[in-house]
């Protein structure tokens, strides 16, 4: 009988599983002494966190934490452009951080079978735009004058994911690393191909090859509708793709590319719904993508710890 952990590491080297993974499989590690879990409202670690949610992220940059959404939005930013960034970021020194006091603090949560993940919550064009806005951000990409800047950001950005990624694994066994960036709306994507082949592409791919140096798998947490860009994803070598199922038809997209790509699928309640409903939820996802080798992830933050459960003996009977 493998562990979890053991059965979604068979899962993403194409080897025999026990059991479709699912979500449940996984322990979150985001430890509030990274400045960006608390400033998001995520905070996962052994010790209940027991301060206020929002604030300053890596670099300085304010957000507003809203407990009915359950996320957080900037509220202000760090640039009037991209070209000040030399001058005005100030990258974090992951040095000043007592990571072998925290893995002493955490021993016995991440004393588990699963597989332990953690999550960058702004990526490469997430965080640009949490610099100079959104709008500032989109013609930043495509204006010849700032993209020599945006590179040199990009750059130096990947650079710091990189060793903070390397620091997770090294001291907490973190072999799941969730990147999120969202390049499209619910109608397209925010910039052309090109766009993203030029500008964002070869930071990702920088990104995903570190990572799986490191044996870990990564994740790639974009939404819109971005289906355009899927065999770009699978060809940069990105392990697994959540996406927004109301922006993309998930189903289509596992029956052309499943055979050489994970995808994540998911069962969802944004509003608290019965066992009787949640089951039925469950097992409509479990009959639509039987055939397919696909990581079902619980969304929606609604169905109970019991259900939860559920869902998790639903699975392993599959």
């Amino acid at each position: 009988m493998y562990t979890p952990r053991e059965n979604l590491m068979h899962f993403f080297r194409n080897e025999p599983v026990e059991w479709k993974p699912i979500s449940t499989d996984m322990l979150n590690f985001l430890p509030e002494v990274v400045p960006e879990y608390v400033a998001r409202g995520t905070v996962a670690q052994q010790k209940p966190f027991t301060g206020q949610y929002g604030g300053p992220d890596w670099f300085g940059v304010n957000w507003y934490y809203d407990p009915v959404a359950r996320g957080s939005m900037e509220t202000m930013h760090l640039l009037d452009d991209i070209s000040e960034w030399e001058e005005k970021v100030v990258f974090p020194d992951l040095d000043a951080i007592d990571w072998e006091n925290c893995a002493r603090e955490n021993a016995e949560y991440l004393n588990t079978d699963k597989l332990i993940c953690t999550t960058v919550y702004s990526g490469i064009f997430e965080r640009l735009i949490s610099m100079i806005g959104f709008e500032d951000a989109a013609v930043a990409l495509i204006d010849e004058e700032q993209q020599e800047d945006v590179h040199a950001f990009f750059e130096r950005l990947t650079d710091f994911y990189i060793e903070y990624i390397k620091r997770m694994h090294k001291y907490f066994n973190v072999e799941f690393v969730t990147v999120h960036d969202d390049w499209g709306t619910q109608d397209s994507l925010i910039f052309s191909e090109e766009s993203h082949k030029e500008m964002i592409e070869p930071y990702v791919r920088k990104l995903i090859k570190a990572v799986h140096d490191e044996g870990m798998v990564y994740d790639l947490h974009s939404c819109g509708k971005i289906d355009k860009l899927i065999p770009t994803i699978i060809d940069m070598g990105a392990d697994t793709w959540r996406g927004q199922e109301t922006a993309v038809n998930k189903y289509e997209l596992v029956k052309k590319y499943g055979n050489h790509f994970k995808f994540t699928v998911v069962v969802r309640a944004d509003e608290p719904v019965d066992d009787d409903n949640a089951r039925k939820k469950m097992q409509e996802l479990l009959n639509t993508y039987k055939d397919d080798r696909v990581l079902i992830a619980i969304g929606g933050g609604a169905f109970t710890p019991s259900q939860r459960n559920m869902f998790e003996k639903m699975v392993r009977k599959t």
